[in-house]
């Protein structure tokens, strides 16, 4: 097993405005109405590359597809494309949930060039945000055999990750938590944050073990690429920090009907 931890400073989020800012969303979401097929907002404009193929809409049942065209940009890469009938991508999202006292339950499944994949979503208490948890499974093409299937998983805590964010204490295991598992290998992360100076102290810890038959092979694998491993991700959390950092202030500095009037011109 190899085990990998970094910590990085990111731009808080109050959950005020987290809160807030979630309402304005869903609020928006509940004004749309659908007609013909097509998702309208409240202005009357459609929204772009989404339609509701069954059901009511935002109630239980309703199903919506989006379908995207992939341009190349180029005659051979189009070629190329037709060849391998790799020139559209599909989502489809069922609602299985919609109450906001409540849940907030999706599941969704996606099939294009790369792959088939499918999974579930929930937002438990929208108007007082509790959790966040995530599942799906995919399968790759053009991949090794052991690495071409995967599930994952993934749970945040709302209120755990604030209150150990403000500094409150008393959280027993850390907010987040994902998996990632394939055919060889197994992938744990958690991350935690802790008050900072203005800012979040986050530390992901990742670890890495071998499963099935091949467990003592791919331990040893590990163990002689753990400073590669160490590297990578240290990059790969860098790099999330510094995104996050560049655009998470642009949003928390906005207000509700500035939040709103953004999705609005942006859908």
């Amino acid at each position: 097993m190899v085990r990998i931890a970094r910590t990085v400073a990111l731009a808080p989020v109050p959950r005020p405005w987290f809160v807030d800012a979630l309402g304005t969303v869903t609020d928006l979401a509940e004004s749309t109405t659908a007609e013909d097929g097509r998702v309208l907002l409240p202005d009357g404009r459609r929204v772009p590359e989404l339609r509701l193929a069954e059901g009511r809409h935002l109630r239980p049942g309703a199903v919506y597809e989006s379908t995207e065209e992939v341009d190349a940009g180029k005659e051979e890469d189009d070629a190329l494309e037709s060849e391998a009938g790799a020139g559209t991508g599909t989502v489809r999202i069922t609602v299985e949930e919609w109450r906001r006292t409540h849940a907030l339950r999706v599941a969704f499944s996606g099939s294009g060039s790369d792959g088939d994949l499918t999974g579930r979503a929930a937002l438990f208490g929208p108007d007082r945000p509790d959790r966040v948890e995530l599942s799906g499974r995919a399968a790759l093409t053009g991949v090794w055999s052991p690495l071409s299937r995967f599930d994952a998983d993934a749970e945040l805590g709302c209120g755990d990750w604030w209150q150990a964010a403000d500094g409150g204490g008393g959280v027993r295991r850390p907010p987040l938590r994902a998996r990632l598992t394939c055919g060889v290998a197994r992938a744990e992360l958690t991350a935690a944050p802790r008050p900072g100076h203005g800012d979040w102290e986050v530390t992901v810890a990742v670890r890495v073990r071998g499963r099935g038959l091949l467990r003592p092979l791919v331990s040893l694998g590990l163990a002689l690429a753990r400073r590669p491993l160490t590297r990578a991700v240290a990059e790969a959390v860098d790099d999330a920090a510094r995104d996050w950092n560049a655009q998470v202030p642009r949003l928390t500095a906005l207000g509700a009907e500035e939040l709103r009037q953004k999705l609005l011109t942006e859908p």
